[in-house]
Formats: C-alpha cells, structure tokens, sequence
C-alpha cells in the first residue's frame, strides 16, 4: 500500500494480458478517484489508475479493449528510446535517420559503401560479414550526413542571430554519449547522432545552442530568447529527449 498526500489510500497490481504475440504487463493502481485512466509512459511502462471499487475482471476487460492503442504507443517511444540494444551493424537489424527507421542490408561489393534507397540503407562491402568495416563506413555516413544537414539547418537560423549581435562560431561536429550539443571557447559543438532524430528536433538543438552566444547560462534571459525564436521548443526538446543516443 502506498499513503498518498491527501491521505487516500492506493493499492497496486500487476496484470498481465496478451495481444497477438505481445505479451503486456500493466500496473494497476486504485485509489479513490472516479474513472479509470490507461497510459503508457516513455520509458515502456503501462499504468492504469482505476476507482477502488473496480474489480480486476472489469479492468481486465478494459485493458484488453485498449490493448491495441497500448501497443501503438509502446511502438512509438521504442523507436526513440535511449536503451536501444548496441548495433551490431549486420543485415537486417534497424538503424535510423531523421526520426525514420530503416533496415540495413549488406551485400559483397567494392566499392566499401553506403546508399539510403527507399526504406532500407544498402551497404556493399568487400567482405559483407566485417562488422568492424560496416561499422566504420554506417559511422561516416552519419558523419557526413550530419555535418552537411546541421550546417544547412545552421546557416538559416544563423541570419537571425547575427542580426542580435551574435559573434559567429566554429562549428565542430563529433559523436557524443551524453549531449546533443554545446557552446563555448568561440565554438558550438554538435552530436552527430542528431541526424537520426526528427528534423524539427535538430532545429530546436541549433537554435538552443545558438542562444547560448547571447545568453551563456539557463536563466531567465535564456528562455525568453528561445521562446521568442521558436515558441514550441517544449514540444521540440520533450521528442528529442525520447530520442535515441547509441
């Protein structure tokens, strides 16, 4: 049981349900409210808060109305979700460019290289089971990719910036663990692991880091230039932070 701080009291269960070949796992919570409320949260968990007076048969049911919305949502945060598995940069595993999934296909060729055509990213490689050079080329592709986009994307916003009396930055781009990016020392620095998010997420990034040549801390000043540049920012940083970094 756990005390809540209007002192009602909520009891949890675990129930679990299938759908197709999905098996699920949903917490359970009652407490004294009125309705039952299903949610799926972005690090996969299932929760369902229900009126005390509901029996588990009753939610059962409910669940199982909704279980194909549950997986709909479950299919949308994996896709951005930041414990993917490590690639092993083999055919057929998953690997994303701006917010989209594709699938890899390797086979024996020359010419050592890497192509996006319609769903999928071929790769031809002298020796197609090399995960090491697959590896390498799928990094510079996403190397090159990022650095081209990002400079784009950069150049468009810079044009407001400089008029505000920004001083223009190099711009340096390497594959991070822990940031998307970062500003200082005459630099602004970007993750090239930012071309597998949504582009709208991107541009929320260039802008961000952009305001730190005006305004170097998170204070107050900060936040109203970024809103004032792009007011949906929230929306923007709340998609990237479900985005993936490997």
């Amino acid at each position: 049981m756990l005390k809540h701080s209007e002192g009602e009291t909520a009891v949890k269960t675990l129930v679990s349900l299938s759908y197709g070949k999905k098996k699920l796992t949903v917490e359970v919570e009652k407490s004294n409210r009125s309705s039952l409320c299903i949610a799926v949260h972005p690090d996969l968990r299932v929760t369902a808060k229900a009126p005390v007076e509901c029996g588990l048969g009753f939610i059962r049911r409910r669940l199982e109305k909704r279980a194909s919305w549950i997986i709909r949502q479950i299919d949308f945060f994996e896709r951005f979700h930041p414990l993917q598995p490590a690639r092993k940069f083999v055919s057929g595993e998953t690997h994303y460019f701006l917010g989209r999934q594709y699938r890899l296909r390797i086979r024996r060729g020359r010419p050592g290289r890497v192509l996006l055509l319609g769903r999928f990213f071929e790769m031809e490689l002298p020796e197609p089971d090399n995960r090491e050079k697959a590896k390498e080329l799928m990094l510079g592709w996403y190397l090159s990719h990022a650095t081209d986009l990002i400079e784009r994307r950069f150049r468009g916003y810079w044009t407001v910036f400089m008029k505000l009396g920004a001083v223009e930055p190099r711009l340096v781009f390497r594959r991070m663990k822990r940031r998307w990016g970062s500003c200082g020392n005459g630099a602004v620095v970007f993750n090239t692991e930012l071309i597998k998010a949504p582009l709208y997420c991107v541009d929320y990034v260039i802008v961000h880091e952009l305001c730190h040549l005006l305004c170097p801390r998170h204070n107050e000043k900060f936040y109203r230039l970024l809103s004032r540049i792009m007011p949906d920012w929230k929306k923007r940083k709340e998609r990237l932070e479900k985005a993936m970094v490997t």
